[in-house]
């Protein structure tokens, strides 16, 4: 259900039901996720490998008619860095399949690791929710490409991490969120694809273990932009530590402590 906010009009999903998700981290049920385990889930919608490596499902406690699971190993340990790097990539590749089965809707793909980030299963997974509307954030970035005179993304935007032939992994300068990071393509495109799956792997790879040294909860969102060409698509990365006090959530301004500078030179 979509109700909206009555001073600004934003959008703001309602489901109930998904107070009632069990909660793994605590013990308190079984892993639906593991291998041997499928019945515990919707059908599903494709896999990878025989037997299965990767699968997606629907998510069984929904936010909106198209909200899907990604679950990423049968290995209910894994993290996305410790597996095979081809594995890995072929999860991108995945992630990119999935995103175009929704092509009439934006689309919000993400990973919530770890109980802080807002993950109630372990397993390594990641999400993908399709909404008729698009979300404020994604409009308020749009209009903001679209009005500059250059696509800011196209030109220097923070500390360098790493970079490969076709991304740039950087801490942003104007990080709103402790240990932020982009991962960002060096051409321009509004929305991502498959091309340099292997590339996008090797870093997301890297930039999991990065955020596992220093906590052990962190989030990545992949900002696609939808029939808006001055867009510039990217991945937002941040660890899960600081908790947003009432400045922040009052405000909608960030207090950020980590100068980016300290977060290039220590995921280097």
């Amino acid at each position: 259900m979509i109700r909206r906010n009555p001073i600004t009009g934003d959008p703001v999903l309602f489901a109930p039901e998904r107070a009632e998700r069990p909660n793994v981290f605590s013990g308190e049920a079984v892993c639906p996720f593991c291998r041997g385990n499928e019945a515990l889930t919707p059908p599903e919608l494709a896999h990878i490998g025989e037997p299965w490596r990767a699968r997606v499902f629907p998510n069984k406690y929904p936010a909106t008619d198209a909200h899907e699971v990604i679950v990423e190993s049968a290995d209910h340990d894994a993290t996305f860095d410790s597996l095979p790097h081809d594995d890995a990539a072929d999860i991108v590749r995945l992630y990119v399949a999935r995103y175009r089965a929704h092509d009439e809707a934006n689309v919000s793909l993400f990973k919530n690791h770890g109980a802080a980030a807002g993950a109630s299963i372990p397993h390594l997974h990641s999400q993908l929710i399709a909404t008729t509307f698009v979300p404020p954030r994604v409009a308020r970035e749009i209009d903001a490409f679209t009005r500059a005179e250059r696509c800011p993304l196209c030109v220097s935007i923070g500390e360098v991490i790493a970079e490969t032939p076709h991304f740039t992994w950087v801490a942003p300068h104007a990080s709103s969120l402790t240990y932020e990071q982009w991962i960002v393509p060096k051409a321009h495109a509004n929305e991502f694809d498959d091309e340099h799956a292997s590339e996008l792997a090797s870093l997301l790879q890297r930039a999991s273990a990065a955020m596992l040294r220093v906590g052990d909860a962190f989030n990545w969102i992949f900002m696609n932009f939808r029939n808006a060409p001055r867009a510039h698509w990217y991945v937002q990365l941040f660890t899960r530590q600081a908790v947003l006090a009432g400045f922040e959530i009052g405000s909608g301004s960030a207090i950020e402590v980590i100068d980016p500078s300290e977060v290039a030179r220590r995921f280097q």
